[in-house]
């Protein structure tokens, strides 16, 4: 394979950081050795320089052999993103056994102790939960059909009464409507298989999670009734199609209203660097300890070739032109299709990373190479930011299976479809395909 400069920049680091890694082993071992040497009775003069030191290189150790592992990992998935092979690997979640089963009821036992919020469950990915009653959830909402300010939406009233198991905790979320980086939710969860299908928002076809406040679920091993506020007089008949829409103060056009469109209210501000904030999603069961230590790992990676202004993974190229090509192939739902090379798709890019408005992100990198079946030809979806329902000139295309992992953004837990153009795609033709013979050009 062809040393690249920025492979070049990664094995630079690889070799500095493994170089730090052999002198502070020697040195703690050097200590260690040291220490025992010398037969003074303890404490001895100078004996908490000798431990400060040890610690010292102690974390230097360890801030080297992530870096290493950075490197290591960042060299593997670049060798495998430009030979065309994806690397997606197993669902990032992991549900635990019975001891971790038994050990989370007693956490949240202890929890409770100190008191909790009202509907507060404390929810782990892969936990069976069921959909609470109409009445039950409508006692929940305010006068605007929402808890917390996120709407509960009329493409939900479908599951009420329903078992289903929760596929990830959501306790925060990247916001990209208003760009005030990461926000916390709190007490929500996503549950499997259940997306919204647009059936109250004009068939918008994003496709995208639905998000459910603990208060709206209760566990499916309880044998809990209706509450008795609903017998308080809950408004029970509230429709909620009628908060679908509003009307723009500026300009009285209509505009929708969604869960999507609601999550800068929803949530509240938090920094990037806080540090619960990314061990929350290890703890949840958001993700299982692999992508977790190789997240951490390619973040210190990273750190350092930002600081010695090296390149950073993962690496993307565009082309020069700023008109980017189309190509029409309409694909279809069920179609078996190729993601391209990141090295074809690269070149369909402009210097924004985009063709035709459609940005290639790095998550998607991970997928060039692999083959998948087709399952939607978007052409509509509302612009959150606007509350607009927009008509996508250019067919955007969603894989089966195809969904944001959110490592690059601390593993934020929305599973959001992920986009592709048609260019960056090619048929695979099956047996049956083949026998009968070259499709007709339209």
């Amino acid at each position: 394979m062809r040393l690249t400069d920025h492979r070049k920049s990664y094995w630079k680091t690889a070799m500095g950081a493994a170089l730090f890694v052999l002198v502070t082993c020697a040195a703690v071992v050097w200590l260690v050795v040291e220490t025992q040497i010398a037969q003074r009775p303890w404490p001895r003069p100078g004996a908490l320089v000798w431990g400060l030191g040890g610690l010292i290189f102690l974390c230097i150790e360890i801030a080297s052999v992530l870096v290493l592992a950075g490197a290591l990992v960042s060299l593997r998935r670049d060798s495998l993103e430009t030979r065309g092979v994806p690397y997606v690997g197993r669902p990032r979640e992991w549900h635990g056994g019975f001891v971790v089963g038994g050990l989370r009821a007693l956490l949240r036992g202890l929890r409770a102790l100190g008191g909790q919020r009202p509907g507060q469950l404390d929810l782990r990915a892969g936990e069976l939960v069921e959909i609470r009653s109409r009445d039950e959830i409508l006692a929940t909402l305010d006068s605007k059909g929402e808890l917390d300010c996120l709407p509960f939406m009329p493409e939900m009233e479908a599951w009420f009464g329903r078992s289903a198991r929760v596929f990830r905790r959501v306790d925060k979320i990247f916001d990209w409507i208003t760009s005030s980086g990461l926000r916390r939710m709190s007490d929500t969860v996503i549950l499997e298989g259940l997306r919204c299908d647009g059936g109250y928002h004009s068939g918008c076809q994003a496709d995208c999670p639905i998000l459910w406040k603990e208060a709206w679920l209760r566990r499916a091993s309880t044998k809990e009734k209706a509450d008795d506020m609903q017998a308080a007089g809950s408004p029970t008949q509230i429709d909620l199609r009628q908060f679908t829409t509003r009307i723009d103060a500026e300009t009285s056009e209509t505009r929708f209203v969604c869960q999507l469109s609601r999550l800068p209210m929803a949530s509240t501000p938090t920094p990037w660097t806080y540090p619960p904030n990314l061990l929350r999603e290890l703890l949840s069961g958001n993700v299982r300890i692999g992508p977790f230590l190789a997240f951490i790992a390619i973040f210190a990676f990273n750190g350092v070739q930002r600081r010695i202004r090296g390149s950073r993974f993962p690496v993307l190229a565009h082309s020069k032109s700023q008109t980017t090509p189309h190509t029409v192939l309409d694909i279809q739902p069920g179609e078996l299709v190729r993601i391209k090379t990141k090295h074809e798709i690269e070149q369909t890019l402009n210097s924004q990373f985009k063709n035709r408005g459609l940005w290639f992100d790095k998550e998607m990198t991970r997928f060039c190479g692999g083959q998948y079946k087709v399952l939607a030809r978007v052409n509509r979806q509302i612009d959150e930011r606007t509350g607009k329902m927009i008509t996508i000139g250019t067919p955007c295309i969603t894989l089966e299976g195809v969904t944001a992992t959110g490592e690059y953004f601390e593993f934020a837990p929305l599973d959001e479809r992920i986009y592709w153009r048609e260019i960056w795609l090619e048929r695979v033709e099956t047996e049956g395909q083949r026998a009968a013979g070259p499709r007709k050009a339209c």
